[in-house]
């Protein structure tokens, strides 16, 4: 597996920087490298982007990787996001059922990280 970077748009690059961390605390480098590869093979896009752009997609990609385990690993790490201050929520059920909703899903999950897209714009 060859890494590479990514240059992902400006509020896939915003939600890479604040999930990239959380996500390598629970899995370590070596994990969330494997992580991201499987992603961006199932997504074919960026698992940033595609998460920011549509977050059930990004979902059913889990599911397809971790199977019943994948609303289990995002809701550790949503848990992880509320302790660390990153995500606005007072539950990590939150994040998993803004994953599964197709159709308000993202503007949920831009919310909950505190990125908006009008602040793009700006």
């Amino acid at each position: 597996m060859s890494h590479r970077e990514y240059s992902p748009s400006p509020s896939g690059g915003e939600v890479a920087r604040i999930i990239r961390p959380v996500l390598e605390t629970l899995l370590g480098r070596t994990g969330l490298r494997v992580l991201e590869y499987h992603l961006e093979k199932l997504l074919q896009n960026n698992p940033y982007d595609a998460l920011c752009a549509d977050p059930h997609s990004f979902h059913v990609a889990m599911r397809r990787l971790f199977g019943q385990g994948a609303d289990a690993m995002i809701r550790i790490m949503a848990k992880k996001m509320i302790e660390e201050n990153i995500l606005d929520a007072e539950d990590p059920n939150e994040l998993l059922e803004a994953l599964k909703d197709p159709r308000e899903g993202r503007k949920k999950l831009l919310r909950m990280l505190r990125i908006h897209e009008d602040d793009k714009h700006e």
